[in-house]
C-alpha cells in the first residue's frame, strides 16, 4: 500500500531535520572551540606580557640583573602563591639569563616546561596535556613560560555548547510540531480539492475551478479537466446515439409487430405467407441495423487502434467480396477488384474488414440492377499513399449532400434502397482512426466514387526503397 503523501513528507523532513540540526550542532561545537582556542591563546599571550613586564619591574626592584646576578637567590616564589594556587590549570615560569629560576607555581617543575623562547607549543606533563606561551625581554635577560591545561579548554567548550544545545533540544519537540503544521498547511489545498470532487454528483461534468489552487496541484486540475471534458463529449455523444438508435429502431420494430399480426390475422395462405416474408426482410433489416449500431458504439469509445499490423488491402478486399458476391448476384450486379498484392498498410485487421465491407455493400445496395460496381486498389506514387476506391453505377450523391451523408442516421429524401445512415458514418470513423483521408466524388461510371486514402505501411515501405536502391 503507497503511504500517505503527509507522511511520505514527515518521513522525508524530519530525518532531513534532525541530520541539519546534528551538522550543525557539530559545525557550532568546532566553530566555538576554535575560536575560543584564539581567545584564551590571546588571553595567555597577554597574561604572558604582563608577567613579563611585571617580573621586569620586580628584578629590576631587587636589583637581580646587577646585585644578585650569579648568587643564585631568587624572588621569593610565595609573592603570587595565594593567585596561582586558586587554579591547578595554570602554570608559570619566570626565568632570570636562562641560568635561574626566578618564579614559578607550585605545579611547575624546576626544569624549564619548554626550550622554545618565543611563540606557543604544547607539551604533556602530569598525565595532562598543556598549552605554553613562552616570551623574553628584548635583552633576553628575563623569559617567562605560561602555561594552561588543554582538558580546561575542552570542559569550556562543553559547558558553552551545552548551554547552547538544551535550548535547541528542548525546541525540537516545537519544530517536529512546526514541520508537522507546515506539511498539514500545504496539503491542505489537495484536502479541499479533494471534498469538493467528493460532494460532486456523478452527473455533474463541469471543469474544476483552478483559480485557487496551488501553482503545483494546477497540472493535476488541468489533467482532470481534460478527463471530465472528454467524460461529458462521451456522455454526450452516448446520449445522442441513444436517442437516435432508440428512434431508428422503433420503425423496424413497429413494421415487424405490424406484419406479424397481420400473418396471424391472415386466413389466405398467400396472403399469410407474404406477411412471413415482411417479416422476415423486417428481421434482416433490424439486424443489420443492430450490428452497426453495435460496430459504431465500439468504434465511439476508442481514442486509438490496438493489434495494429502491417496488412494486404488487397487480401481483405478480396475476402469481402467473397462475402459480398451472393448479394450482388441476387441483382445481377458485375463486381470485378482491379488491384495486385502488396498494397501494404498499418490497420486492425478487422477494422478495416468492416470498412470495406461497409462500402461495398453500400454500392452494391444503391446500385440498380444489371448495374457495375468496382473496386480499385493502387499507391500513390506522389503521396506514397495507398488509395481504396469503390465505384458503383448507382445514383449518386449531389456534391451539396456530401458533408451531411457522414452523419449517424441521416438518409437523403427518396432514397429507394432499405438502410439506417450509418455506413459512410462507421466508414468515416475506421478512417479517422488510421490517419486515413476519406472524400466522396463522381464515379466514371456515373454513380458514386468513394475514395479513401491510407497511409503506406512503414515498414513496407523502406523494404521497398531498399529493394529498389539493390
Amino acid at each position: 500500500m503507497v503511504p500517505s503523501l503527509r507522511r511520505r513528507l514527515l518521513w522525508i523532513l524530519l530525518p532531513v531535520t534532525v541530520v541539519i540540526w546534528v551538522l550543525a550542532a557539530v559545525a557550532s561545537y568546532y566553530d566555538t572551540h576554535r575560536e575560543l582556542d584564539n581567545l584564551l591563546d590571546a588571553h595567555l599571550a597577554q597574561t604572558g606580557r604582563a608577567l613579563l613586564e611585571m617580573s621586569r619591574h620586580e628584578a629590576l626592584e631587587q636589583k637581580l640583573l646587577s646585585d644578585f646576578a650569579g648568587t643564585g637567590e631568587v624572588i621569593d616564589e610565595n609573592i603570587w602563591d595565594h593567585e596561582l594556587t586558586l587554579s591547578k590549570a595554570i602554570l608559570l615560569q619566570v626565568w632570570v639569563n636562562n641560568s635561574f629560576l626566578a618564579l614559578r607555581t607550585k605545579n611547575a617543575p624546576l626544569t624549564p616546561l619548554t626550550k622554545q623562547n618565543a611563540g606557543f607549543s604544547e607539551i604533556r606533563l602530569h598525565d595532562k596535556q598543556w598549552r605554553l606561551y613562552a616570551i623574553q625581554s628584548d635583552d633576553n635577560s628575563i623569559r617567562v613560560l605560561v602555561g594552561e591545561q588543554k582538558t580546561f579548554r575542552h570542559e569550556l567548550v562543553l559547558k558553552l555548547m551545552l548551554q547552547l544545545l538544551i535550548p535547541l533540544l528542548l525546541s525540537l519537540p516545537l519544530l517536529f510540531f512546526g514541520v508537522w503544521a507546515s506539511v498539514a498547511q500545504s496539503l491542505a489545498p489537495l484536502q479541499r480539492l479533494a471534498e469538493r470532487l467528493m460532494r460532486r454528483k456523478p452527473n455533474e461534468l463541469r471543469p474544476i475551478d483552478d483559480d485557487r489552487v496551488p501553482r503545483e496541484v494546477r497540472p493535476l486540475t488541468q489533467a482532470l479537466n481534460r478527463l471530465v471534458k472528454q467524460m461529458r463529449a462521451a456522455f454526450d455523444s452516448e446520449r445522442r446515439f441513444t436517442s437516435d438508435a432508440a428512434h431508428e429502431l422503433r420503425t423496424p420494430l413497429a413494421a415487424l409487430k405490424t406484419h406479424a399480426e397481420i400473418a396471424l390475422q391472415a386466413q389466405d395462405p398467400e396472403e399469410q405467407q407474404q406477411a412471413v416474408r415482411q417479416v422476415v426482410r423486417g428481421v434482416n433489416r433490424a439486424t443489420r441495423l443492430v450490428e452497426q449500431l453495435l460496430t459504431l458504439a465500439r468504434l465511439d469509445p476508442d481514442s486509438g487502434l490496438t493489434k495494429v499490423r502491417p496488412l494486404d488491402l488487397f487480401i481483405s478486399a478480396e475476402a469481402v467480396i467473397s462475402d459480398e458476391a451472393p448479394l450482388a448476384m441476387e441483382k445481377n450486379i458485375e463486381i470485378s477488384l482491379s488491384a495486385t498484392r502488396g498494397k501494404f498498410i498499418d490497420g486492425n485487421p478487422d477494422s478495416i474488414n468492416v470498412l470495406v465491407r461497409n462500402l461495398v455493400d453500400n454500392a452494391i445496395r444503391y446500385t440498380p440492377e444489371h448495374g457495375i460496381v468496382e473496386i480499385v486498389i493502387e499507391r500513390d506514387e506522389k503521396t506514397h499513399e495507398i488509395v481504396l476506391c469503390v465505384d458503383d453505377s448507382g445514383p449518386g450523391i449531389p456534391p451539396e449532400d456530401r458533408e451531411q451523408v457522414f452523419k449517424r442516421f441521416y438518409r437523403r429524401l427518396g432514397t429507394k434502397p432499405s438502410g439506417s445512415g450509418l455506413g459512410l458514418s462507421i466508414v468515416n470513423r475506421i478512417a479517422d482512426l488510421h490517419g486515413a483521408r476519406m472524400s466522396l466524388q463522381t464515379a466514371p461510371l456515373g454513380g458514386l466514387r468513394v475514395e479513401v486514402r491510407f497511409p503506406a505501411s512503414a515498414g513496407t515501405t523502406h523494404n521497398k526503397s531498399s529493394q529498389q536502391r539493390a
